[in-house]
């Protein structure tokens, strides 16, 4: 299985000190060895980033592997969503069918909120790229997540497809006007978080 990951600064000695940008080095643990190749490049930011990888084929470049590590960034903002703006860890009560139901009502509303964003920002980019602009634009996911879940219970409530989808589309017009810029290669100060040991949270959230 080949694999491509980061590494903080804490992590083995051999490849935190590696003096060049991409090279091969050894680990020994008890009677096996391992070798990876450890990759260095500087962020935006000025920090030296250290990725590990087992791919050993010279024909991908330090360029390449920065390229494809940042590919990571979408999947990353999906789980920030569905983690801390929709709060899926937390739950309204301590019932199994009452998590089962907060977990489906939850990635139900993930659902909506991924077909609004994808229609709205179509609209965005048709009315932004002909104004010159230095970034292009998208919709402001904070504010959808708040339009819908003011809205979901009263559109499955009604039994009408044409006013169900005339109520999505009221939202995506009110959300088409808030955007924030979308800022290439930014990155975000990681959190350190000292903490070893699983915690098994039962936080309690407001229904939709």
């Amino acid at each position: 299985m080949k694999y491509l990951m980061r590494v903080s600064n804490g992590f083995l000695k051999v490849v935190v000190n590696a003096p060049n940008q991409d090279q091969i080095v050894e680990v020994k643990y008890k009677d096996i060895i391992l070798k990876m190749r450890v990759l260095k490049f500087k962020l935006n930011s000025g920090i030296i980033e250290t990725l590990i990888t087992n791919i050993f084929d010279e024909d991908f470049t330090v360029a390449d592997f920065k390229e494809l590590y940042f590919k990571r960034w979408g999947i990353e903002i999906k789980y920030n969503e569905i983690k801390n703006k929709l709060q899926i860890e937390n739950f309204t009560g301590e019932t199994p069918i009452a998590i089962e139901q907060d977990f489906y009502a939850t990635m139900y509303l993930a659902n909506m909120v991924a077909l609004a964003k994808k229609d709205a920002n179509q609209i965005i980019e048709e009315e932004y790229k002909e104004k010159g602009l230095k970034y292009e634009y998208k919709v402001n996911t904070n504010v959808l997540i708040g339009k819908l879940k003011d809205t979901l219970i009263t559109m499955i409530s009604i039994n009408n497809p044409w006013k169900r989808s005339r109520m999505l589309k009221h939202i995506e017009k009110e959300i088409e006007r808030n955007v924030i810029p979308i800022r290439p290669d930014r990155n975000f100060k990681r959190k350190n978080n000292k903490s070893t040991q699983m915690v098994n949270r039962m936080n309690k959230k407001r229904a939709l």
